[in-house]
């Protein structure tokens, strides 16, 4: 059996979470969002092409480890962006809330005041979720393209691991 995490760690370099949003611009499976296929651009992707590669020869429980990692992974993506949606959305913006209930001039007054630390503390709360949502959205095309993977090789797509919450 192959080493499965360093499969894994070649694997998740080629889903950069930094690159999703320029590549949302150029790529042919961002380009495929047209239509009713989403898929047959997204087999085109460069990253698809080099997971492909990459496991074109790994034996079957071998791919079915790295599959099981890649469906972990997103498993615990989605605990995480759940919880940072909770923490740095619900709980500030309730904050906020009661506060602008409770002294509404005077808040308006401290963000006035401070108007580059609540800029500062506005783009905290929202780069956060998005980075999160982002890392989140590769974890899931992971499994994709595991998946095509799986049917390319004559494989059920269903016997692979849905993603269950825990």
């Amino acid at each position: 059996m192959t080493d499965i995490w360093a499969l894994w760690n070649q694997l998740k370099r080629y889903f950069p979470t930094w690159s999703l949003l320029p590549s949302s611009l150029y790529t042919p499976g961002a380009w495929g969002y047209m239509g009713v296929d989403f898929i047959s651009g997204f087999r085109r992707n460069r990253s698809t092409l080099q997971a492909f590669e990459l496991l074109s020869e790994v034996d079957d429980r071998t791919f079915d480890a790295v599959s099981a990692l890649a469906n972990v992974n997103a498993r615990r993506q989605d605990q995480m962006l759940r919880a940072v949606i909770i923490a740095y959305l619900t709980i500030p913006v309730s904050i906020i809330a009661i506060l602008a209930e409770v002294a509404g001039d005077s808040l308006v007054s401290f963000v006035r005041a401070n108007l580059e630390t609540s800029i500062q503390f506005g783009v905290a709360v929202t780069f956060g979720p998005l980075v999160y949502y982002l890392s989140h959205w590769r974890s899931r095309q992971i499994v994709s393209v595991l998946d095509l993977i799986r049917i390319e090789r004559g494989q059920s797509p269903y016997t692979a691991l849905e993603l269950r919450p825990e």
